[in-house]
């Protein structure tokens, strides 16, 4: 056996787990877009990320491009990036977008939920409601999260459901900023139960209607907004 024929797979093998830190820190970044830890114009910086995450910029080059094609951060100067900023009323356009995909896929999830999960949502509910009372925005937000999750990749449609988690990144940080700045904590207050009602009682339609309603509340809210 020749040196070249066991680099070849030492090279590919190194390869491969440059791949998978890339893809760790990329999910874990779009955790961070996702429950709002990264609002509207925050600068994140390549070489900060990798002191972090202790390795090298190359893997975190990888996730920061891979966000920055799916537009949730938008690349700046001296290899920092931006969470994508935009106006109110872009803001609320994307909410919209949302309203209408996850109305359908709460539409088709209604008849193919197990009560399993069904239950789960129902736990979500109560655990959104303990962060609503003690005003803990990130747990508001990741409960929220894992609930449109559980619902649009229950519709069991992979395309649409990447579609909507790629929504999902690019709003997060504008619904955080919504539930921080601008609603009261009587706004929080959250209508999910009759949407788990609505699914538990297989009525898909108004399941649609409810789930549209509750992402309409963010594209109304930045209505509102003065650009």
């Amino acid at each position: 056996m020749t040196t070249a024929t066991v680099a070849k797979p030492m090279a590919a093998r190194a390869l491969d787990a440059e791949a998978k830190l890339s893809d760790q820190i990329y999910q874990a970044l779009r955790w961070s877009l996702i429950v709002g830890e990264l609002e509207p114009g925050d600068t994140v910086s390549t070489r900060t990320l990798a002191a972090e995450h202790g390795v090298s910029v190359m893997p975190v080059r990888e996730a920061l491009k891979r966000l920055e094609a799916e537009k949730s951060l938008t690349g700046a100067a001296k290899r920092a990036y931006r969470v994508a900023d935009m106006t109110p009323a872009r803001a609320a356009d994307l909410f919209q977008i949302r309203s209408v995909l996850e109305g359908a896929a709460a539409e088709i999830a209604a008849s193919r939920l197990p009560e399993g999960q069904i239950e789960r949502l129902r736990e979500l509910t109560g655990q959104m409601d303990a962060a609503r009372k003690s005003e803990d925005a990130r747990g508001y937000l990741a409960n929220n999260f894992t609930f449109h999750f559980i619902i649009y990749s229950g519709a069991g449609n992979p395309d649409l459901a990447a579609i909507v988690e790629g929504l999902y990144a690019r709003t997060g940080p504008w619904l955080a900023r919504a539930i921080r700045r601008f609603a009261s904590i009587e706004d929080w207050e959250n209508h999910h139960m009759r949407i788990v009602d609505a699914i538990a009682a297989r009525d898909a339609s108004e399941a649609r209607r409810l789930m549209e309603a509750d992402i309409l509340w963010s594209a109304e809210l930045y209505r509102r907004v003065v650009p």
